[in-house]
């Protein structure tokens, strides 16, 4: 029987040799100057203290001007992604989609759980994450105006507390302890729970009133908050 002493030495062994492994990887994300659908990887790879190159194409938002981007479009840059960004790049190796791109870093960063498991159910509050949202982009849809605007606050002063605590119910049945929604490590439902809540709503007042009788989400965030803290006081403001 391996002594706890010995399987502290083989624990500790196996960290150092992933921690080797990632500072020796060459990483760049190539996105917009923006924090949009690909900021939950920049803060895992944050926390996780991956060195990369955070390339960012310069975008006027009020007119959706990116001539920049465009340009590197034309000339083929980001057909991988069917003329889209964002792109992760390791080691010269190009991979697409923002939500594959979260998946592979959350897989090879120690954001997946510890289990097969642990992984399904962490993919199943991003999931959440993600019907969330798009409700609410359902919700404003086709209109314009004092029209969106309204639908905007009805939206936000009703149903997104509805679906907050759908979402509570659901976390609160998979045990994760520590403050943890999954397990008893930060994951990318963690780092999911917060991008909704701090960075994708305009309105951060409505959504902070929505998870304050959530105490599993609310824990959640202040995880991430505190285990990414010096990347979202450094990180660029941006309109988007």
């Amino acid at each position: 029987v391996l002594s706890a002493k010995f399987l502290s030495v083989i624990v500790r062994s196996v960290i150092v040799c992933l921690i080797m492994a990632a500072s020796t990887d060459t990483v760049k994300l190539t996105y917009f100057d923006g924090r949009g659908v690909i900021e939950p990887t920049r803060i895992m790879l944050s926390i996780a203290k991956v060195s990369y190159e955070d390339f960012r194409y310069p975008i006027d938002i009020s007119i959706y001007s990116k001539p920049e981007f465009d340009a590197a479009k034309a000339e083929g840059k980001f057909a991988l992604n069917m003329g889209r960004a964002p792109l992760f790049e390791i080691n010269g190796v190009e991979i697409a989609q923002s939500k594959t791109i979260d998946r592979y870093v959350a897989r090879k960063y120690g954001f997946s759980g510890d289990s097969d498991i642990e992984a399904a159910h962490i993919d199943m509050i991003a999931e959440h994450v993600s019907d969330i949202k798009k409700s609410y982009g359902d919700a404003r849809s086709g209109k314009k105006g004092d029209e969106a605007a309204a639908a905007k606050s009805e939206w936000l002063s009703t149903k997104l507390p509805e679906w907050t605590g759908k979402l509570e119910a659901s976390i609160a049945m998979l045990g994760g302890t520590g403050g943890f929604s999954v397990g008893k490590k930060l994951s990318y439902a963690d780092i999911r729970l917060y991008e909704m809540t701090c960075d994708f709503f305009d309105d951060k007042d409505a959504a902070a009133a929505a998870i304050a009788s959530c105490p599993k989400i609310s824990a959640s965030v202040d995880a991430v908050k505190s285990a990414a803290a010096d990347w979202l006081a450094s990180r660029p403001v941006t309109a988007i």
